[in-house]
């Protein structure tokens, strides 16, 4: 599950208009997120809260075993009034990372024209100089156990195609002597897209490493779309090819890194293709859908899968090493994934396989929930009145605006297993205000291992518990 920054961070992602899918930095998110989850490994608690739409706080406190915390602030000039804070009200799907969709690539928008004047319909001096502020994103979190850490991060959209993000890592000295001064490294990255393609440039203090990253999106370039006073004709035949082609999406990109003073290069390739929202949006095939720009109703394909997927191909030439994902989901509740991997100068392989499933429970629901979500003291007097309707079990998929009760039912859990069966369970869900997350990790554990053995007390390798925790979440 997501921490409430992060979960900010990408809400301010998505207000400033950045899409976050066309980099290649984000190629196997997909796979990651239902492969390479994380389990709690003990208890923590998390407190945060949106307190202005441009103004967060959390504070999280962890225990059992070592005691330590860490406080954070964030700071946004986008107000983010459209982002769901409260945690009886969040989406579960917004927290917890799965199967992502990934859409038609597009141009950015400028950051500053959707929040300005969405409320005002009067273009003043003051709107423009409103208009003419950036996007800009200051989060700061200090890490109180032993060794005292600062993490800080400042993100900024220059242009509508253009973001830098500047990180800051600072950790006490690990030594004795309290003059010695922090030792601290900062990451700067510029990002750039078009919607047709992406690049990343990269500086790390740390050890003076320089790095690029770049994305191609193979099909039709977003920045030749015709505009709206474009000839009708024109546009019909220009707008005739993408409906018939935009049914998957394939993406090709690299990275490549260099440290002058350690002499350290890196260098990786990868491929991605994913259906599109239009593969699988042809549910009766060629007869389905009218016809469009002349074109008759023939003449558009069948859908060309019915589930959505995703497929990744990376390779390291300097290493050797080859990786496959395969990513599908089945139904709108269960997504599947695979990976292997293998290393062509020493031979070794990796399997690995997960799932993650949603439970939506229909409930009835027993209360009445005002627009700002408050609960209705009186809705039992309005009913019984008739003032309101009588009560219905509540469908989360056909509500516009799912009420809190639908809400609470909603959980996944999501499992994950290797070739050397090391085992990964993890349940999220909402329990009456609070998102709670436990989880438990097992797999071959030695003699003198703390965890509980399952080999009957033999002093051979055995197998058991190598990690359990909780964590859990408020926020207003």
């Amino acid at each position: 599950m997501l921490d409430f920054m992060d979960y900010i961070q990408l809400a301010f992602s998505d207000a400033s208009g950045w899409n976050r899918d066309n980099s290649y930095s984000t190629l196997t998110d997909t796979a990651k997120a239902l492969l390479d989850f994380s389990t709690p490994e003990r208890l923590r608690v998390h407190l945060s809260s949106l307190s202005t739409p441009q103004f967060a706080t959390a504070y999280t406190l962890g225990t059992v075993g070592l005691i330590d915390g860490s406080v954070s602030y964030l700071v946004s000039t986008i107000p983010l009034d459209k982002t769901t804070s409260r945690s009886a009200l969040i989406p579960l799907r917004s927290l917890v990372p799965g199967y992502r969709q990934i859409y038609p690539p597009a141009v950015p928008l400028d950051p500053g024209l959707e929040w300005t004047f969405r409320d005002s319909n009067n273009i003043g001096d003051a709107g423009e100089s409103e208009r003419k502020r950036k996007a800009t994103l200051l989060h700061a979190t200090l890490h109180l156990a032993p060794p005292t850490t600062l993490t800080a991060l400042f993100l900024h959209r220059p242009s509508p195609t253009t973001k830098l993000s500047v990180a800051l890592y600072s950790t006490q000295a690990t030594n004795t002597s309290k003059s010695a001064p922090p030792q601290a490294s900062l990451l700067t990255q510029l990002f750039h897209d078009t919607g047709k393609y992406s690049t990343e440039f990269l500086f790390s203090t740390d050890n003076a490493l320089f790095g690029f990253r770049g994305l191609w999106n193979f099909g039709p370039d977003p920045r030749e779309q015709p505009s709206d006073h474009s000839d009708t004709k024109n546009n019909d035949q220009q707008k005739k090819p993408s409906c018939l082609q935009s049914v998957a999406l394939l993406s090709a990109g690299g990275e490549a890194y260099y440290s002058p003073t350690s002499s350290v290069i890196g260098l990786s390739t990868g491929v991605r293709f994913t259906t599109l929202p239009g593969a699988y949006d042809l549910r009766s095939g060629p007869g389905s859908l009218p016809a469009v720009g002349g074109t008759s109703g023939s003449q558009i394909p069948s859908p060309i899968s019915t589930f959505p997927y995703t497929l990744t191909l990376t390779l390291t030439p300097l290493t050797g090493s080859l990786s496959t994902t395969y990513s599908l989901l089945a139904s709108p509740n269960l997504a599947l994934s695979s990976r292997f991997g293998f290393n062509v100068y020493s031979w070794e392989s990796e399997m690995v396989a997960g799932c993650e499933l949603w439970r939506n429970k229909k409930k009835i629901n027993l209360h009445h929930y005002n627009p700002d979500g408050s609960i209705d003291d009186l809705a039992w007097a309005k009913r019984k009145l008739g003032l309101l309707p009588p009560l219905e079990p509540t469908d989360q998929s056909s509500s516009s605006s799912p009420s809190v009760s639908s809400l609470s039912s909603e959980s996944v859990i999501k499992l994950r297993v290797d070739q050397s069966l090391k085992v990964r369970l993890l349940w999220e869900g909402r329990i009456k205000d609070l998102l709670v997350s436990a989880g438990v990790a097992l797999g071959p554990t030695t003699p003198h291992s703390p965890s509980i053995s399952c080999s009957g007390g033999s002093s051979s390798k055995g197998y058991g518990w190598t990690g359990m925790g909780v964590s859990v979440l408020y926020s207003s």
